[in-house]
């Protein structure tokens, strides 16, 4: 088997110190990197060319180890002009690795561009421009983007349901909510969407117990609610096996469209409304903690008619607002079945982490998905396509197993 060698040598300074010697050696070491590149092509090419040779071509590439400049040969077969080295290579028309690639997405899903193409000219020792990196990333984004669009309509137009490999999940827990960025037409609601299908203990040991969701997974955009319901439910099914679960638990404020998505496309078995969303805004109408405090008690007790009366004699009193209090009575009596469905689902067996009686982990999510990376300071220009590109990709780099059979060796 052919092997490849480069000698690496590197002058002692005469006062040297980690910080200088770390800087030499890394410096040498990525030279060698990009020898050793191009000697194995050297070496791989003859082995693949196919065809009538024409010509050699120039290319420039980013790698792990920086730019580099190679020549291959360009063939000619019955199906028309290519590369040979580059197909055997899996080199795509890119200016960079797949490894640069995967490494700029997952940069740029967790930092701002700039931030992230600091951080990668670090990483491969060469200056990487911010614009540059933001193609690159906005790219993939649209790669992933695209295969959520053919696995929804597989899925709704096709009717060719996901193939989900694992057994029957008991339960799949979901919940939705939507929070505003700011893009360069206005403030857009980024719709978010998450289920899980287990939760662990993190340590028996500690003082305030902390469970993390197991089988968890998110899907993020700003389209509309029913485009958005619809592609949240065909990768859960991939994903989850919603489609096999006994019990579909779907929990949310339940306000706007939140309202419609369960019954439209997420099909679950128990809707649970938040509670701590209810009651405040029976607050926020009632403007008295006792008042809003016996409310919600005839909320609990199911006694509708001593709320309506109650409204109705405060609000001829003027002391809430009449169509305040006609909205949230209209509210509470829509919903006033789903306030405790958790409480079946934890009489059944289930974990509270499971049934929970609010949405806390969906709060937490669209502080984690969106706000830490949508919403910083300055960021007040997005696009649409834009965000929803980044968003794919940050969804998809919750799941680390998920991320990696995406990217294959690449995330290696």
């Amino acid at each position: 088997m052919p092997e490849l060698t480069v000698t690496v040598r590197m002058p002692l300074p005469k006062q040297p110190s980690l910080g200088t010697l770390e800087r030499e050696i890394f410096t040498e070491l990525q030279a060698a990197g990009r020898e050793l590149l191009t000697q194995a092509f050297r070496v791989v090419e003859p082995e693949v060319l196919t065809g009538a040779r024409q010509r050699r071509r120039r290319r420039y590439l980013i790698t792990r180890f920086g730019e580099i400049r190679f020549f291959r040969w360009q063939t000619r077969t019955e199906g028309g002009y290519g590369y040979p080295l580059d197909q055997a290579l899996g080199i795509t028309p890119d200016p960079c690795s797949l490894w640069v690639r995967e490494t700029s997405a997952w940069l740029a899903q967790a930092h701002p561009y700039r931030q992230a193409a600091r951080l990668l000219s670090k990483m491969i020792g060469q200056h990487v421009d911010h614009r540059t990196l933001w193609g690159w990333v906005q790219g993939s984004g649209r790669a992933v983007r695209s295969h959520l669009e053919q696995l929804r309509a597989s899925l709704f137009d096709d009717g060719e349901a996901p193939t989900f490999a694992g057994p029957s999940p008991k339960i799949v827990t979901t919940s939705a909510d939507g929070t505003f960025i700011r893009t360069r037409d206005g403030p857009v609601e980024v719709k978010l969407g998450i289920w899980w299908t287990g939760a662990h203990l993190q340590s028996p040991s500690a003082t305030h117990p902390k469970h993390l969701l197991q089988g968890k997974g998110a899907y993020a955009s700003t389209e509309g609610a029913d485009r958005f319901g619809q592609t949240f439910y065909a990768l859960a099914a991939e994903k989850a096996g919603i489609t096999k679960a006994k019990e579909v638990f779907f929990v949310s404020d339940g306000a706007g469209w939140l309202a419609d998505l369960p019954s439209d496309w997420i099909a679950p078995t128990a809707i649970q409304l938040d509670q701590f969303h209810g009651k405040l805004r029976i607050s926020e109408v009632a403007k008295d903690p006792d008042r809003a405090a016996r409310w919600w008690a005839w909320v609990t007790e199911h006694n509708l008619s001593a709320l309506s009366r109650s409204i109705e004699a405060f609000t001829r009193q003027g002391a809430i607002d009449p169509e305040a209090g006609r909205a949230l009575f209209g509210y509470l009596a829509g919903g006033i079945d789903a306030f405790h469905t958790y409480i079946r689902l934890q009489d059944e067996g289930h974990a509270p982490q499971m049934a929970p009686r609010g949405s806390g982990a969906m709060e937490h999510n669209v502080d984690l998905v969106v706000a830490r990376r949508f919403k910083r300071q300055g960021m007040r220009a997005w696009s649409r396509h834009g965000a929803d590109n980044l968003l794919a990709l940050r969804t998809l780099a919750m799941d680390e197993h998920a991320w990696r059979a995406w990217w294959g060796e690449a995330a290696d």
